[in-house]
């Protein structure tokens, strides 16, 4: 690659797109020439935007729209491969950085396993296309109540939104052991990401504070790879 990717991930109400934003905002002052392209998933591109309505909102399409979960993550997959070849491959092929709000790829791992797909469903989808490895995947956490609070905030609640929260503890707890639970999963997030570059940062401090730290780990990296 010839410029930096970064994702951000993590539960929903981690904050993920305000500190993405944030940090953007810092790194560009920090190296001039810094001037990434903010993504998030689904929704990144014409055929992303319709994919996010359909997947987070159904019922605003017709009412009779039933997705099951394989399904979902299937059409998220579809996402993920318009994404990676008309938007990422190509700004990062030119030079032009991209921060990601959610990796169509990670977040295809976590929320499917958080479904209860199998590890081998989830791996067969992703098979379908190789996505350019991140330079830092900065994984977002907090608690899960804490979270919630924030996204029932919300006034337009999506699919997961509306999920009890049994289910973002499964989500928090699938991110916390994503490196730990088995050397078949590891091998899938490498498939992103390389192991060392997966950097956890502890979201429920204060957003100055996260913000600080990831700036911190990001200038270090780019200072390394790209910004000399």
């Amino acid at each position: 690659m010839t410029a930096p990717y970064i994702i951000f991930e993590g539960n929903d109400g981690t904050g993920k797109s305000t500190i993405m934003k944030a940090v953007a905002e810092r790194l560009s002052l920090i190296f001039p020439t810094y001037d990434p392209i903010l993504t998030q998933h689904p929704g990144s591109t014409p055929l992303g935007r319709h994919l996010r309505q359909l997947v987070k909102y159904p019922h605003k399409i017709a009412s009779d729209i039933v997705i099951d979960d394989l399904s979902r993550q299937v059409l998220y997959m579809v996402d993920t491969i318009s994404y990676v070849r008309t938007l990422l491959m190509p700004a990062l092929d030119a030079g032009r950085p991209v921060m990601a709000d959610r990796s169509s790829f990670i977040s295809a791992i976590v929320y499917g396993l958080a479904d209860g797909l199998s590890l081998d469903d989830i791996s067969r989808i992703l098979e379908l296309i190789t996505p350019p490895k991140a330079d830092r995947l900065y994984i977002l956490q907090c608690d899960s109540s804490v979270g919630r609070e924030r996204v029932s905030a919300r006034s337009d609640l999506d699919h997961y939104d509306l999920k009890p929260i049994e289910f973002s503890q499964r989500i928090d707890t699938i991110y916390a052991k994503l490196l730990t639970t088995n050397a078949a999963l590891t091998m899938l997030v490498s498939r992103c990401v390389a192991i060392p570059d997966v950097v956890y940062v502890d979201a429920s401090r204060p957003l100055q504070e996260v913000v600080d730290i990831v700036i911190a780990d990001a200038i270090e990296m780019m200072r390394e790879r790209y910004y000399r």
